[in-house]
């Protein structure tokens, strides 16, 4: 991270986080079920839910891809999702839409707001800005193409609890990956000289809160609801075609208008073992023939699977992952 980031990244910080980012640049824990699932009652998300459709108005149903952290194959399956010719992906160019992960931000916002006139907070909750935002900037991405839905996507779920308040009706694909590879891919991808890198046990921490925070909306889940669907990465990629049909009959589009052919011409965006850095590390390149994402942490050491599987294992075993 250069001087100028780093400077930046400091002055952006709230009190509050402070803390968070000293115990991430130490190496030490810094998110909790909280960050994940913070309570939200069934009356106030009823009351976000409201805002958010008014400032919505009505527009053609959103999708949402969310994953359970980054590397965890949201790209594969936007990717997959956006050949359907009714679908706008990435509409603004938001190629990341990590909005929900900025809830937290959102409610120091509110704060702020209160703060110069505190009779306010009779009429405002934490989180009816972020509500009556998200409204607003799906019924202006929607305007750019009012015929298609619009696709957006994020590789975080925190904060996921808010998800189905903030952005009511929309269609939430929520996507899991083996944990180990999630690590895997991540310690190759990012660069360990940032203040901003995770180390092993942060990972593996992340991924473990994140995973059974979208188990909780699996059909025997707390959360099961009919707008939201959990996907894991190594099933899509296993048996696309019919992973698809089940992502399409979820978000409630056609099936034959899907080009069925163009699947398995697909090329990777993102790969880890990529040759290439930085920004064009997401441009696509063309699948190679031992091109194969699945169980790459087969080749760890006992010891690395011990380790894992001590922070992490029973989340593995939740999501249906052999340990």
């Amino acid at each position: 991270m250069s001087v100028s980031n780093t400077a930046q990244l400091a002055g952006d910080l709230r009190i509050n986080q402070v803390v968070r980012m000293t115990k991430r640049v130490l190496g030490a824990r810094f998110l909790n079920d909280e960050d994940f699932m913070p309570e939200i009652s069934q009356e106030q998300g009823r009351h976000l839910a409201n805002l958010a459709r008014r400032a919505r108005g009505d527009i053609n149903t959103p999708i949402l891809i969310l994953g359970v952290m980054p590397r965890s194959g949201t790209n594969f399956v936007r990717d997959l999702v956006s050949k359907h010719p009714d679908v706008a992906a990435d509409p603004g160019r938001l190629y990341e839409f990590p909005l929900l992960h900025a809830a937290g931000d959102a409610a120091a916002f509110t704060r702020d707001f209160l703060r110069y006139f505190p009779r306010n907070e009779e009429v405002m909750g934490k989180y009816d800005v972020l509500a009556m935002l998200a409204g607003a900037w799906f019924r202006e991405l929607q305007s750019q193409d009012d015929r298609k839905h619009i696709l957006l996507k994020c590789p975080h779920v925190q904060d996921l609890s808010l998800a189905r308040h903030i952005f009511p009706d929309a269609k939430i694909i929520l996507c899991l990956r083996d944990g180990r590879d999630v690590v895997e891919s991540s310690l190759k991808t990012f660069s360990r000289f940032s203040l901003t890198s995770k180390n092993f046990r942060q990972l593996a921490d992340e991924w473990r809160l994140g995973t059974e925070a979208i188990m909780t909306f699996d059909n025997a889940g707390e959360n099961a609801n009919a707008d939201t669907m959990i996907v894991r990465y190594e099933d899509v990629v296993a048996d696309t075609h019919g992973n698809v049909r089940k992502v399409l009959s979820h978000v409630g589009l056609f099936e034959d208008r899907f080009p069925w052919d163009e699947i398995d011409k697909m090329p990777v965006r993102g790969s880890s073992r990529s040759k290439v850095s930085n920004d064009d590390r997401w441009k696509p390149e063309a699948k190679s023939a031992d091109f194969n994402p699945v169980k790459r942490w087969a080749s760890w050491s006992d010891s690395k699977k011990a380790r894992f599987d001590r922070l992490a294992g029973s989340a593995l075993e939740l999501a249906g992952y052999e340990r």
